[in-house]
């Protein structure tokens, strides 16, 4: 069966209640957690939001076995240079479970109130070239030096490196960003409401897998659907999505957590 993780939606929630269903998660065997990476909600500036990396900072702390990340990280909310820090930290405060999602961005109703610069879709998709190259030469321990179009490093380290090597995955929406995640990163997240553009964004990861000599052996291809997709009826949806080439299905879950749900999962799954 298809691993399962789980979205924790960061708006209209208390961290008590997001790590209530984290631990509870955690517990009945599930393959890991991830949460939003935004500091506003869309539904109301002043609905209650909790920031990513801080939450997940705490998680890897009140968690033992669950692997952790961003699904995903806006790019543009952190010079990567930094951002490749955060991680490698957080990678030692978790004991090795963190998994890095990262994204362009592209919600300007909650970067200009911050004075975060958006740039034109293409200009993310272009830093998100560069961040893809950046983050895993920090991640060696190694110097690096990068002179890009938009980030610039000078004999930069990140030690200790986190080990081992945290997986990079790639949220996408359009081919370029698809095409980028099969040249450059370890796996690929799709929603499934957006299944429509399915054919054109697998055939972009293709070319990109194949412009780094790989195909999808050991690429983590994962779909992000809402919880409810999944609840209708988990074992016809598990057993689709698998056909389809899927291998970790991610929903998301908004408050209030489901945790009468996740246990009924976790028991029909060991049937």
């Amino acid at each position: 069966m298809l691993p399962i993780g789980f979205c924790l939606v960061t708006f209209g929630t208390s961290y008590s209640d997001l790590r209530r269903a984290a631990q509870h998660i955690d517990a009945l065997g599930f393959d890991s957690i991830w949460v939003w990476d935004h500091y506003v909600s869309w539904n109301d500036p002043r609905e209650p939001v909790l920031e990513g990396w801080t939450t997940l900072a705490a998680l890897a702390e009140a968690t033992q076995r669950v692997r952790i990340g961003p699904l995903v990280a806006n790019n543009s909310n952190r010079h990567p240079g930094r951002l490749a820090k955060v991680v490698a930290t957080l990678q030692e405060i978790s004991g090795g479970r963190v998994e890095l999602g990262l994204g362009a961005g592209g919600l300007e109703h909650e970067q200009t109130p911050f004075g975060i610069e958006q740039g034109s879709p293409g200009e993310r998709v272009a830093r998100m070239e560069e961040a893809l190259q950046i983050i895993p030469a920090l991640w060696s321990g190694e110097s690096v030096t990068f002179a890009g179009q938009y980030y610039q490093l000078t004999d930069a380290i990140v030690s200790p490196p986190p080990r081992p090597h945290p997986r990079l995955i790639v949220g996408a929406n359009g081919p370029k960003m698809a095409h980028l995640a099969g040249h450059y990163a370890d796996g690929l997240n799709l929603q499934w409401r957006r299944r429509d553009q399915f054919p054109l964004l697998l055939a972009a990861l293709d070319a990109g897998l194949a412009a780094s000599g790989r195909t999808r052996t050991h690429f983590d291809l994962s779909l992000h659907p809402d919880w409810r997709d999944l609840a209708r009826d988990p074992a016809h949806w598990l057993v689709h999505w698998q056909k389809m080439g899927f291998s970790r299905i991610i929903p998301y879950l908004t408050p209030p957590f489901p945790l009468d749900g996740l246990s009924r999962l976790a028991e029909l799954l060991q049937q």
